[in-house]
């Protein structure tokens, strides 16, 4: 995965949701498990698509055949769900069926109503509760139209089948499909700067210079380093540094080859506490300054660079 793509994966929304109950953050811990279903269904169950009145596909604004949720949700869970959404494995039917959790998914995410005790005219009204000891669910009447769910246990059995779904079929059917796209705008923007630059280092201290080296080249398309300038310049071969980082006795070669007006960006070493007078127009690096900070320094320093040059 890209450094910069921090994407959530279908392995890690399951994972949210058995750390929000470890947390006991119960309503987000619904929120995300009434949604596996609804990945799953449509990875299980691409056909199941909406038709018009004259049968005919109905396709969404990119012209893809839209897919018909419930159905895909209702069947997934029926299919793939059902032994784990039983009170004991020998029980002939699930304690609560696909269209069933289709309705408490709806319910709850859009509009938050069937859980009032004294709605008459709810065909089925659940009743979320926490704390239900062994009982996974009870039907408060003969009739099923009052269903009680331990919210616990429910989310917890929900990612057990889908984790399930997921090990049996990763490797022929397309999960990354439902990754949530994420970008990490600090690796980003760390990326967008150096993916095509170069980095120079000259320091008289070898095991400083390859620290150094090791600790930044990640964020550049070349990284070198070396205890004389000879040494570098062997190194880069024709490439030209976008970037030097180096003692203050190098600073000379450097001003020799800058002679196109496009100059690299130069951070001069400083030894902490050397009393050094500084060079006007030279940002320098304190060579035990935090990594981050010094990332932040050299990205400033380039940016700085690159805007007098388009000036």
């Amino acid at each position: 995965m890209d450094r910069s793509d921090v994407s959530f994966t279908f392995l890690d929304r399951i994972r949210e949701i058995e750390e929000n109950i470890e947390d006991g953050r119960f309503q987000s811990a619904l929120a995300l498990a009434v949604t596996l279903p609804d990945i799953c269904g449509g990875i299980a169950f691409p056909e199941l698509v909406k038709r018009g009145r004259d049968g005919r596909i109905l396709r969404d604004r990119s012209g893809e055949p839209s897919r018909d949720t419930g159905r895909q949700y209702s069947q997934w869970v029926d299919t793939y769900g059902a032994p784990f959404l039983k009170k004991d494995p020998a029980d002939e039917a699930p304690y609560i069926c696909g269209e069933r959790l289709w309705q408490l998914r709806c319910e709850y995410l859009h509009q938050n109503k069937g859980f009032d005790n004294d709605t008459p005219d709810t065909e089925v009204r659940f009743h979320l509760g926490l704390n239900c000891g062994s009982s996974i669910c009870n039907l408060d009447t003969e009739d099923g139209s009052d269903i009680r769910l331990d919210i616990e246990e429910l989310c917890r059995r929900i990612c057990l089948a889908a984790r399930s779904f997921y090990e049996e079929n990763r490797e022929n059917m397309d999960f990354a499909l439902y990754n949530t796209p994420v970008i990490d705008f600090t690796r980003w923007k760390e990326e967008a700067f150096s993916a095509r630059k170069v980095l120079g280092i000259v320091t008289g201290d070898r095991i400083y210079g390859s620290g150094l080296k090791a600790a930044l080249g990640q964020y550049y398309r070349l990284a070198v380093s070396g205890v004389s300038w000879e040494e570098v310049r062997k190194k880069l071969k024709k490439e030209k540094p976008d970037v030097w980082i180096l003692g203050r006795e190098f600073l000379k070669y450097v001003d020799h080859e800058d002679g196109d007006g496009k100059g690299p960006a130069v951070f001069i070493l400083k030894e902490p506490g050397s009393g050094e007078t500084v060079l006007e127009g030279y940002p320098y690096l304190d060579k035990f300054m935090d990594l981050k900070e010094m990332r932040r320094t050299i990205r400033s320093g380039q940016e700085g660079t690159e805007r007098k040059q388009d000036a």
